[in-house]
């Protein structure tokens, strides 16, 4: 008999976020309240304005119920966060809450039930370069203040684990290690309707190489662009970038026209999620060279995919990526290239990467991730 239990979840970043974190929250709860039905489930956070978003926030069964500030204004909403939310908790007689992105809220000591919270990277300790002093000073006082506070700690990797433990000296057996998953829709194939139309949608070119993700320097797409520069005219398939636009894609635009490589790359600024298991499925690669990650949700989505991974041999990659993967020096342009140049010239290659990386991928299928997190909030 499964025993019921009462969860709290910071739904921040799941009603407000469109990837990344937003992702890992909504996928997280989804997975939850699909293989655990029995229990009861609350979510606060300010409702969400997006479509898509708010698709998701109504298709949730009546188990699921909404707590948010009564007021939308940005004050209201910051001043809730941190002192109405816990009364919410309190009031709905939660037994475990859990703070999906590096926080839960500040007087912790007032909230009674257990509390865990999720780590995702400790990316502004490691490339302060790219962060402004403020934002690291802000990052550091919630993450530091959450892992004191919290009863548990969720790192979503080994290498997070790590992280914590040396920069922020988090003892150790306080960390649980629970990978995150990917969307349901990335498990299945998608008709070959379905990817003819996504393809019309977005003008997508016949056979092309694929980047998913936010546009800024550490995910070292420039590198990519180098690579593809690189290899010769009958292997330089297109690269297609999926990401939001901001001001880095500006820099990325220029390397573009340097390397004249203006017919060779196509930007797209937004997907919607119900095409990305398409857009993955009909790539030839993923071209994923990060510096560093925490985790990289693209390589599971591509793996999910039977999609050829090329990633970097730094950091979580290695063990996300599995042993079906190419790892590459993400310093250096012409290891890029020849891991392209392997897939493109070796289908037995790229079968063997599609079937030994499905393999893999199941370690992150939502049922294992749902099973681990339940018998750390049972534990509690």
């Amino acid at each position: 008999m499964q025993v019921s239990l009462t969860l709290g979840f910071d739904a921040k970043r799941a009603f407000k976020n469109t990837r990344g974190l937003g992702n890992y929250s909504r996928n997280l709860i989804s997975g939850l309240v699909a293989y655990y039905p029995q229990n009861n489930y609350f979510l606060y956070g300010a409702r969400p304005s997006e479509y898509d978003l708010i698709k998701w926030m109504q298709s949730l069964p009546d188990s699921v119920k909404i707590r948010s500030p009564k007021n939308a204004s940005k004050l209201i909403r910051n001043y809730w966060r941190s002192y109405g939310m816990a009364k919410n908790i309190n009031s709905d007689h939660v037994q475990v809450y859990h703070g999906l992105s590096h926080e839960i809220p500040f007087g912790a000591n007032r909230i009674k039930a257990k509390k865990m919270v999720t780590v995702h990277d400790l990316l502004f300790l490691r490339f302060k370069q790219n962060f402004s002093a403020a934002d690291r000073k802000i990052y550091l006082s919630k993450i530091k203040y959450s892992c004191t506070n919290a009863d548990r700690v969720v790192a979503v990797s080994r290498q997070t684990k790590s992280d914590l433990v040396n920069f922020l000296k988090v003892p150790e057996e306080k960390i649980d290690v629970v990978y995150q998953s990917c969307n349901p829709g990335f498990y299945t194939r998608a008709s070959a309707d379905k990817m003819e139309r996504t393809r019309q949608k977005y003008g997508l070119p016949g056979q092309y190489l694929l980047f998913v993700g936010a546009l800024v320097k550490h995910k070292n797409i420039d590198r990519i662009f180098e690579a593809m520069a690189l290899l010769n005219n009958a292997e330089r398939l297109p690269l297609v970038v999926v990401g939001k636009p901001n001001r880095y894609k500006n820099i990325l635009l220029k390397k573009v026209v340097k390397l004249n490589l203006q017919n060779h790359v196509v930007f797209l600024n937004y997907v919607a999620d119900a095409d990305m298991p398409a857009v993955y499925q009909m790539a030839k690669a993923l071209v994923w060279p990060s510096l560093f990650e925490g985790f990289g949700i693209p390589v599971i989505e591509a793996l999910f995919s039977n999609l050829p991974v090329i990633t970097s041999n730094v950091g979580c990659l290695t063990e996300v990526g599995g042993a079906g993967s190419l790892y590459v020096d993400p310093n250096k342009p012409e290891e890029i290239s020849n891991a392209i140049h392997q897939i493109i010239s070796s289908e037995s290659l790229s079968s063997n990467m599609q079937k030994v990386g499905r393999i893999h991928a199941e370690k992150f299928h939502v049922k294992n991730t749902s099973r681990q997190l339940m018998q750390i909030y049972s534990s509690l």
